[in-house]
């Protein structure tokens, strides 16, 4: 979905678009006849290539009608009616493959098994939809031809929900929802229809019914609409409860060493520290409270691994029980201070540890996010091998997982690519490298974006139970015809307003002070439910509502995140 206004200034997407390949010829003189001792190296085909920015999305909606078996608190019950990718057509969204995965095998997407780069690529990338005319040749998908959201028989009592996964590619991009073409159509009349407006409106005839519908604008006034950051991807408003917090800590020998860059800080005690200081955080809310020893609403656990993993801790709220005791060796202490003990043993499996750590996290309460922390100095594990590990293990997969945080203390080359591929996940998932001894930062921050480690825990779990932001929270019709209070800079005051038409400013990290961009190859989700109450009736009959949800997509380099490409709407 594209924004279409004429009056839209040229994008940094369109205007690098127009860029060609810069070439620097030169030409030199001599003067002379003696022969002297030369040598000439030249760097030939030198270009300067445009960048871009590329938008696809990938969504599943679900319906409720009311019929046996349907729980309305409970998407998963609910009726399956559109979906994206959906190759088979039953409503139900495919698998989406990671590269790694297609690397691996690229006939999972309909590519041949030989194929290249750029082949496995472009099958990555049809996966989602191209609302552009794109072409996904070879990957069995196509480009997608709306609308999305298309019902024609709604009843009262009826509630509906779709989940829109966004996915830049190529560059960074600062991102715009909007609502436009707004249109409301009044059915024709019927005695029921009649006599439900003759009661509201008075004794008019026919043509002036309608036309006082028309003016009133019911039905969208009448559907409860919910707009939000859904952070886990898994079609849920999640309101906040509580977190439970499991940290899956490498104990190999080397997390006995030195920390990277420093010649008398050891990295198992540098971590104790910082782990130790999070939890302090957590028991006074950040300073907030006096000290009482209970980090409730969130609980902390502890599974330590190397070829083997142990939980030490299942997640708890009591402070003395996440600290533990230092017993001399690893069997007789407690808590955090087994950290400090590692295995001789200096193999891994992550793949292991990850399911070690999703059975404890198994053990919290089913309305509590589970995040599991996953920290490490060095792995020896197959991408796909992890990949898959961390998707059968989150929630929405049936594991127990609802979020991953991972840190690399000190990992190097074909390890760091291995684990920041986590981002690629449904979810909000992080990968933090610690490339020197301030493990703290990864873990209490603050951090700086322009730097490893790019985010902390403290600032991803945060120190509220606050759940997932509220975008909007109101009737369909003030989400689709409301402006955004949208500052000068580009940013909100408060991330849940009034509306959205005329351009919202979606922030990729409400963690972080300011606004943020949204990573290349991330995948971000935001979410949509409505509901019609029960008690509207026939006033409604035969009415019918059409708009659009758009989506834009500017680069950050050099760029502020100031410009809407929808305000000339209001205007």
């Amino acid at each position: 979905m594209t924004n279409e206004n004429p009056n839209t200034r040229l994008s940094r997407r369109k205007l690098l678009g127009g860029l060609g390949a810069i070439g620097v010829a030169s030409a030199g003189a001599g003067l002379g006849t003696t022969a002297f001792f030369s040598d000439e190296e030249s760097f030939t085909d030198n270009t300067i290539e445009a960048g871009a920015v590329e938008l696809r999305m990938d969504w599943q909606q679900s319906y409720y009608t009311g019929i046996d078996g349907q729980d309305p608190d409970d998407h998963t019950t609910w009726e399956p009616i559109n979906a994206y990718p959906d190759l088979n057509g039953d409503n139900l969204q495919d698998p989406i493959y990671t590269r790694f995965q297609l690397q691996e095998d690229p006939t999972l997407v309909g590519l041949p098994a030989d194929a290249d780069d750029d082949e496995i690529e472009a099958g990555y990338r049809g996966q989602f939809a191209s609302f552009d005319g794109t072409e996904t040749d070879g990957t069995g998908n196509h480009e997608f031809v709306g609308p999305v959201i298309d019902l024609d028989d709604v009843k009262p009592g009826d509630r509906g929900e779709i989940t829109i996964s966004k996915h830049v590619f190529d560059n960074p991009a600062y991102l715009w929802l909007n609502a436009s073409n707004y249109q409301h159509t009044v059915g024709g009349l019927n005695d029921p229809k009649r006599e439900a407006l003759t009661e509201i409106y008075g004794d008019l005839d026919d043509e002036a019914l309608i036309a006082a519908a028309e003016e009133e604008m019911q039905f969208a006034k009448e559907i409860d609409a919910t707009l939000w950051y859904d952070d886990d991807c898994d079609n849920f408003f999640d309101e906040g409860a509580g977190a439970c917090i499991q940290f899956v800590v490498d104990n190999t020998d080397s997390m006995g060493s030195q920390a990277p860059g420093s010649q008398d800080e050891l990295k198992d005690e540098l971590l104790i520290e910082a782990l130790e200081e999070y939890v302090g955080r957590l028991d006074t809310k950040d300073g907030a409270e006096s000290s009482d020893g209970d980090t409730s609403p969130f609980s902390v656990g502890l599974t330590n691994w190397t070829a083997v993993a142990d939980t030490v801790l299942t997640p708890t709220s009591d402070v003395g029980d996440i600290i533990g005791t230092d017993g001399g060796n690893y069997e007789d202490s407690t808590g955090l201070q087994t950290i400090d003990y590692q295995s001789l043993d200096g193999d891994t499996d992550l793949v292991n540890a990850i399911e070690t750590g999703s059975d404890a996290l198994a053990t919290c309460p089913e309305d509590e996010d589970r995040i599991m922390v996953v920290v490490t100095n060095g792995i020896n594990v197959e991408t796909s091998d992890f990949l898959a590990a961390a998707s059968d293990n989150l929630r929405q997969n049936g594991g127990e997982v609802d979020r991953y945080l991972v840190i690399g203390f000190g990992v190097l080359g074909d390890s760091i690519d291995t684990l920041e591929e986590i981002s690629t996940l449904p979810g909000n998932h992080k990968f933090m490298l610690v490339p020197d001894p301030d493990i703290d930062q990864a873990i209490n921050g603050p951090a700086d974006p322009n730097t490893d480690p790019e985010t902390s825990v403290a600032e991803e779990i945060g120190f509220t139970a606050g759940g997932e932001q509220a975008i909007f929270q109101g009737s369909l019709y003030d989400l689709l015809t409301q402006p955004a209070p949208v500052n000068p800079d580009g940013t909100v005051d408060d991330y849940e307003v009034d509306g959205i038409a005329g351009g919202y400013p979606l922030d990729s990290d409400r963690n972080r002070d300011g606004r943020q961009c949204y990573p290349n190859s991330d995948t971000r989700c935001i979410a949509l439910e409505w509901h019609l109450p029960f008690e509207v009736g026939n006033e409604i009959q035969g009415d019918s509502i059409v708009f659009n949800l758009d989506f834009y997509a500017e680069q950050c380099r050099h760029n502020d995140g100031s410009h809407n490409p929808f305000e000339q709407q209001l205007a």
